[in-house]
């Protein structure tokens, strides 16, 4: 049986930025198509515009993107998160940041700034679970 997961990507997208870039790396990377995020047009601190995408996956295509994180993340970085789940995950959502830069250049790397954040869900029901069912779902099939 498939577990249920949804993961939820937001991304801010600066003046000086392309957001074509980003809409081309995650087709190429992940399959998600420009229409599959929501924008949102912010100002920033000095008035500067800013615009907001979230974009919010579900059944297949949220297993095919974890499929498509793991294999693509540095094996080193996909341990660091399995090892530091603990505080990666809160209320049975695991958070990981992606480089936002490294993204528009087709690679995937853990980075805390400018980051791409990704929110992964599945239903963990008893906390010492957390470790086993998020390696489970970046285990490979």
């Amino acid at each position: 049986m498939e577990e249920k997961v949804e993961i939820t990507i937001e991304v801010i997208v600066h003046a000086t930025e392309d957001e074509r870039k980003i809409f081309d790396s995650f087709l190429e990377l992940f399959g998600i198509v420009e229409s599959e995020f929501a924008k949102e047009q912010l100002v920033g601190h000095y008035e500067n515009p800013i615009t907001f995408l979230r974009a919010k996956i579900t059944k297949n295509k949220a297993s095919s993107f974890i499929k498509k994180l793991a294999s693509n993340l540095p094996q080193a970085q996909l341990s660091e998160v399995i090892d530091d789940m603990e505080n990666r995950v809160q209320d049975s959502m695991l958070h990981i940041r992606l480089g936002k830069q490294e993204l528009v250049r087709r690679n995937l790397v853990l980075q805390e700034n400018d980051a791409v954040k990704v929110k992964i869900y599945t239903p963990v029901y008893s906390k010492k679970d957390t470790a086993r069912v998020y390696t489970k779902l970046f285990a490979p099939s």
